[in-house]
């Protein structure tokens, strides 16, 4: 069964150029996403699949498959360890 990843709606979020900062009001933890991050941040907006995600950025940029994924799942894992995402089996 694919994994889901979404954004958590109770952080606070603001763009700034193509970068985005977020703040989590209940423990304070500030987190400011890259271009990178933030195209990965604007495509958990609503539930999407980590094979989904992979494939939209793989469209993207210029990277291989492995790369992708490599890189993205230690990215959601950070993410989800600061709950700024959820992810839902």
């Amino acid at each position: 069964m694919p994994e889901y990843y979404s954004q958590n709606k109770e952080i606070m979020q603001s763009k700034i150029g193509e970068d985005v900062v977020m703040l989590d009001i209940d423990t304070g933890f500030y987190f400011g996403l890259d271009a990178v991050g933030s195209t990965i941040w604007s495509h958990l907006s609503h539930p999407i699949s980590f094979e989904e995600l992979i494939s939209c950025l793989m469209s993207k940029y210029d990277i291989d498959q492995e790369t992708c994924e490599t890189e993205t799942r230690l990215f959601l894992k950070q993410l989800l360890e600061k709950n700024i995402i959820s992810k839902n089996s």
